[in-house]
């Protein structure tokens, strides 16, 4: 990737990222635009701290190879993770991977397993009711006489 692609997805949001691929090519911010003193500053600052971020949670490798440029390679890690992000259940199993010794991590999973007990129970139930036949009850219209 050159350098104004990877501008675009810093300038952009995550929902926003998705129309990175237009028409078939990669889309990158022209930095025709900005002066030639403040583009360095521009690219320092906009991609190489989150570079380094993704870099020291082990999800790439980041290598500066000079001024304006630099070698960017994605490990296993960031590939796994990528690809969980990509579907609601691995974003939440993400989610709850990184928040699981807060309080409110005990409060949902004492929630899941509260509500995944009564889903048992119920189960069990229904089974119970339809194999079992209802026991009969005998009602006496009039009591006997005693002799």
């Amino acid at each position: 990737m050159t350098s104004e692609q990877i501008l675009w997805l810093a300038a952009h949001s995550y929902a926003d990222g998705s129309g990175w691929h237009k028409d078939g090519d990669l889309q990158g911010f022209d930095c025709s635009v900005i002066p030639i003193e403040l583009r360095r500053k521009l690219l320092t600052s906009k991609f190489e701290l989150p570079l380094r971020y993704l870099h020291y949670r082990r999800l790439i490798k980041f290598t500066p190879a000079g001024d304006e440029v630099a070698n960017v390679s994605v490990t296993f890690a960031g590939a796994d993770r990528a690809m969980r992000l990509h579907t609601r259940v691995g974003r939440m199993e993400l989610w709850y991977q990184e928040h699981k010794d807060g309080f409110f991590s005990i409060v949902i999973t004492a929630a899941v397993s509260f509500i995944t007990a009564l889903l048992a129970v119920a189960i069990l139930e229904g089974l119970h009711r339809n194999a079992v036949e209802p026991a009969r009850i005998i009602y006496e219209a009039e009591p006997r006489s005693q002799p």
